[in-house]
């Protein structure tokens, strides 16, 4: 599985979650939920308009096994956890490096530093 992080950060050696929520998309984020992570589009092109003229496009692969997949929740997380994004994303944490949910369109956010293995300087 590919994924793409995009970021006006001219970023070295890996992509590191203690950066999260500092721009003012992924602070909305953090209102619902204080758990610090990377998000990642799973296609090239952007689908928010905020990031048409970023620098970078730091490109990772990852076995999509490592990756729980809330859009088909088969452990029924979202109705065990109802109401508690917090209680959901520590379950999830603990057994997967991130998550794959919708906001409009899929993503998936890691909880943990990752190396990239590509840099794309896009704009």
């Amino acid at each position: 599985m590919l994924l793409y992080h995009y970021s006006n950060a001219d970023i070295k050696d890996k992509l590191k979650v203690k950066y999260a929520f500092i721009n003012a998309y992924s602070s909305n984020d953090k209102k619902a939920c204080n758990i610090k992570r990377l998000f990642f589009y799973i296609s090239k092109q952007p689908k928010e308009h905020r990031f048409n003229n970023v620098k970078y496009c730091y490109i990772i692969k990852l076995d999509k096994n490592n990756i729980y997949d809330l859009t088909q929740d088969k452990m029924n997380y979202k109705k065990k956890y109802l109401n508690n994004i917090n209680k959901l994303l520590n379950t999830i944490k603990k057994h997967y490096i991130g998550i794959k949910y919708n906001v409009g369109f899929d993503i998936v956010c890691l909880f943990q530093n990752i190396k990239y293995n590509k840099k794309i300087q896009v704009f």
